[in-house]
């Protein structure tokens, strides 16, 4: 495994990389780490799992609000890439569009400072509603950089080294995250409310445009359409949406089908992640600063899980990764239901961040390779929008339950589904690997 992460940068005749994708690997290894690091530190400072439902539960007590974070979050940024893919297959060149959109993805987060100062002044009522609306602003922006932002990766980062550039990348940035949560901490306990979440969203703000900085330089591979086969070349003129196309796949490939259904079952086991902060806060009666160690946690374990899927991810595959997260992710559940103080509840967030460090890497990578490349942006397309209407209303479900039932029988059902999930998950395959 240590082999594997020494010949990271290495380029073998037998990875049957382009040249032109060769010729800048290593330039775009470097500055798209540097952009995933510095999205991930900034993050901590404002993130979903954690703050946020916690800031938001200093505005409201209904759950129903904190299922809301999660549900528009994750789904806008799943929902619409399938509108997207036409688009992103046409372009000759993807970079200077998904710049563009980056630029779209950070202008919400710039508000959220903004309200946090405003609400001594204009009540929590008026600064609820507000916060939801930036809400939807926080999450659809994301949603039109998602798939063009892949197909750089895609592009810039051979099959071959692909696990390994999400694990560094990724280890990179939680370990950046850790440092950010314990900046944060210090930030919650030291300065009176709201100003502390103001300068915890500021410090999001400037890191994030940083991080943009380093994505603006990408060298994207010129392969020329001179050198694409012809049936290649005719995909230039798709329709933007072509629900035909996209039947099409959906009826002959029965491992995309697979894949479809398990991974939406999957993110309806997820609907227990945005309540687990604000449930261990409420049932061992907490202060809101041990939201910023619950995500310090969290980016811990998910260092570790990166470390690990990077080192054994090119070798084993995406499906595999996926297996192992779905699992780790039941002991979290398990945990949260008979956890009897905060220091079980500890190994829950690790467990949490164990499995959706798996999760997120398994997933970019096992989309990008379920299809032809030629079709790649569609299979990402559908991919993402159809499994993002459970994101969307699973979260929205969740908090459905616990306003009727309370936490634990959701926590339930979640456990159900991910178990579904897994099962599922044994059916798809993914690209045979190379012996390493």
């Amino acid at each position: 495994m240590l082999r594997n992460l020494k010949n990271f940068l290495r380029i073998l005749p037998e990875d049957n990389v382009h040249p032109e994708v060769a010729r800048h690997f290593k330039h775009n290894v470097y500055v798209n780490t540097m952009d995933m690091t510095l999205f991930i530190f900034g993050d901590s400072f404002i993130s979903v799992n954690t703050i946020l439902p916690v800031f938001a539960a200093t505005l409201t007590d209904s759950p129903l609000v904190i299922g809301l974070i999660p549900a528009i979050i994750n789904a806008g940024w799943f929902l619409p890439q399938l509108f997207m893919a036409g688009l992103i297959e046409q372009l000759p060149k993807k970079l200077p569009f998904t710049l563009k959109m980056a630029v779209l993805e950070r202008i919400p987060y710039l508000f959220f400072p903004i309200l946090a100062l405003l609400i001594p002044s204009i009540g929590k009522d008026n600064a609820l509603t507000l916060f939801i609306a930036l809400l939807f602003l926080r999450g659809f922006a994301p949603g039109f950089v998602a798939l063009p932002w892949q197909e750089v990766i895609a592009s810039a980062i051979p099959i071959s080294h692909r696990s390994r550039y999400f694990g560094v990348s990724r280890v990179l940035g939680q370990i950046m995250g850790v440092l950010g949560s314990a900046l944060a901490a210090l930030i919650f306990n030291r300065l009176p409310y709201p100003y502390s979440y103001a300068l915890a969203f500021s410090i999001t703000v400037i890191v994030q445009w940083l991080s943009f900085y380093f994505f603006s330089k990408n060298r994207e591979p010129d392969i020329r359409l001179s050198e694409m086969h012809p049936a290649d070349k005719a995909l230039t003129k798709k329709k933007l949406v072509d629900f035909k196309a996209y039947g099409k796949i959906l009826s002959i490939d029965k491992n995309f089908r697979f894949y479809l259904a398990s991974r939406s079952m999957n993110f309806v086991g997820f609907m227990a992640t945005g309540f687990l902060a604000v449930y261990a806060i409420q049932q061992f009666n907490l202060a809101d600063d041990q939201a910023a160690i619950f995500t310090g946690l969290f980016f811990l374990s998910g260092i570790l899980g990166n470390a690990l899927w990077g080192m054994i991810g090119d070798r084993v595959g995406p499906k595999r990764i996926l297996l192992i997260a779905t699992a780790a992710w039941l002991a979290s559940l398990i945990f949260a239901i008979i956890a009897p103080n905060v220091w079980i509840f500890y190994l829950v967030f690790l467990l949490f961040g164990l499995s959706n460090s798996g999760s997120i890497m398994g997933d970019a990578i096992l989309v990008m390779e379920l299809g032809d490349d030629t079709q790649r942006p569609s299979y990402l397309g559908l991919a993402r929008s159809i499994t993002g209407i459970f994101l969307l209303f699973s979260p929205m479900l969740a908090g459905w339950m616990v306003k009727a039932s309370g936490y634990l029988p959701m926590f339930w059902l979640s456990l159900v589904c991910s178990v579904l999930s897994f099962v599922l998950f044994l059916k798809v395959k993914d690209r045979p690997r190379l012996s390493r």
